[in-house]
């Protein structure tokens, strides 16, 4: 196991994850609900579930407290909340859940299999001109093959 595997693996022992048909059923149940979406920006505008947050990454820290720049109040409020957090193949959300959990967020989880758990079980994404997206496209782009220079040397 790489280190990355074993850092969300380390991870899991404290954030719990959502699978996708459950979260499908969570959403239609309850409206308080916040869906995190954290990754890039071109990922998100290309794909996401209906009614996220985007907060990327990279400014999730910031976004979750006041006096920020990158202060999202949505969240800053939310330390008691109903979140799931939402990436593209469920690594990088469980570690931001983790991250959240250390931060004092007490009802934070991860959607397992990410978004592509969420294509693959053919449940609706929109773009970010709110037009519902093609699962078979949204399949093609979220499985593309690593390209060969990003592969381990052999």
């Amino acid at each position: 196991m790489d280190g990355y595997q074993q850092l969300v693996q380390n991870a899991l022992a404290t954030v719990e994850e959502v699978f996708p048909w459950d979260l499908e059923e969570e959403i239609e149940a309850d409206a308080t609900l916040i869906l995190l979406d954290i990754r890039e920006a071109d990922e998100f505008e290309m794909m996401h579930i209906k009614n996220s947050l985007h907060v990327p990454r990279g400014v999730l820290e910031g976004s979750c407290v006041w006096n920020y720049d990158d202060t999202v109040p949505e969240l800053a409020r939310a330390r008691d909340q109903n979140i799931v957090v939402i990436c593209r193949s469920g690594n990088r959300s469980v570690l931001a859940a983790q991250t959240m959990q250390l931060m004092g967020f007490e009802n934070v989880r991860s959607l397992k299999m990410g978004i592509k758990g969420w294509n693959d079980n053919d449940i609706e994404m929109i773009d970010a001109q709110q037009n519902i997206v093609d699962i078979d496209k949204a399949d093609e782009w979220l499985n593309k093959a690593i390209s060969a220079d990003k592969l381990a040397p052999q």
